[in-house]
């Protein structure tokens, strides 16, 4: 909660309301120390909306000086986010690519990528280096792919400094090419929805990767031209290890059907699909 986290950062916080002509208008004021070492206050004001339980920082000043409000969220990073490691590491998990502005990169990468690690270093220069490390499997075989972004924290942005498969050097083509890939991969979509609305504790990845052994994921085009996603995994079923099966056929909307399933071989109804989801879930 903000009121929580603000008052156990900052130094003697206040909180005031007052209307300013038709808007409603809350002020906190409160003393942090600075990057330099001295103490500081901070100003900040939110306008809220009552109607729908909204509010916007509409202004915050540091000592006085009004700053600019497209720094607030690396001020408030801090804030929320105290490990800087881990502010430094969400500036690229929570940002998307120019080209798919739509796409979260770390739930992508996550999704796509088994055995992911995500890490921060200090570059030689001094850079904020976030370095990304993931596994997959096309045509059978394993790559590791390694990529490495330099952050500027204070801006929120960050570029590309380096991608390598299984330690051989990428360039910007091969990259484009792979980025297109994950993020526009059938695979990725699947993983990273919910099956059904009632089912949205967890993606169907997370959840599938959760509740069986030896998840493996993939995706190919069959011989009739349709898009399949398949899963594999084995889990206890009535004190019996079992193997379980799933096709999903993505279409070209981005919508998708359970196509097909099965434990040992034996094919399931939709109906009992929806029970296993059940034991899942809850």
């Amino acid at each position: 909660f903000i009121g929580e986290a603000f008052e156990e950062y900052f130094e003697s916080p206040r909180w005031r309301y007052y209307k300013d002509i038709e808007e409603d208008v809350v002020e906190f004021t409160g003393t942090f120390t600075d990057e330099g070492g001295q103490p500081a206050t901070v100003t900040m004001r939110f306008t809220v909306k009552e109607v729908d339980e909204t509010f916007v920082l509409a202004f915050w000043a540091i000592n006085g000086e009004p700053q600019d409000n497209n720094l607030q969220y690396a001020f408030l990073e801090k804030i929320f986010i105290p490990d800087e490691k881990e502010r430094v590491i969400s500036v690229v998990k929570e940002g998307y690519f120019y080209d798919f502005p739509d796409k979260i990169i770390g739930e992508y990468f996550d999704n796509f990528f088994d055995d992911t690690s995500w890490d921060f270093f200090l570059s030689g220069d001094g850079l904020n280096v976030v370095e990304f490390i993931g596994h997959h499997y096309p045509e059978g075989n394993l790559e590791e792919v390694v990529m490495q972004f330099t952050v500027d924290l204070n801006e929120r942005t960050f570029d590309i400094a380096y991608v390598g498969v299984n330690d051989e050097t990428k360039d910007d083509a091969y990259i484009d090419t792979m980025l297109g890939n994950i993020l526009g991969s059938p695979l990725t979509l699947v993983k990273g929805s919910y099956f059904d609305i009632y089912y949205n504790t967890m993606t169907l990845g997370e959840a599938f990767d959760w509740f069986f052994a030896d998840p493996y994921w993939s995706y190919f085009i069959s011989t009739e031209d349709l898009v399949i996603v398949e899963f594999s995994g084995s889990f206890d079923l009535g004190g019996v290890p079992a193997q379980v099966y799933m096709q999903f056929e993505v279409y070209e909307d981005g919508y998708y059907d359970l196509y097909y399933w099965d434990i040992d071989e034996a094919s399931e109804s939709l109906n009992a699909f929806y029970l296993l989801l059940e034991t899942i879930y809850y």
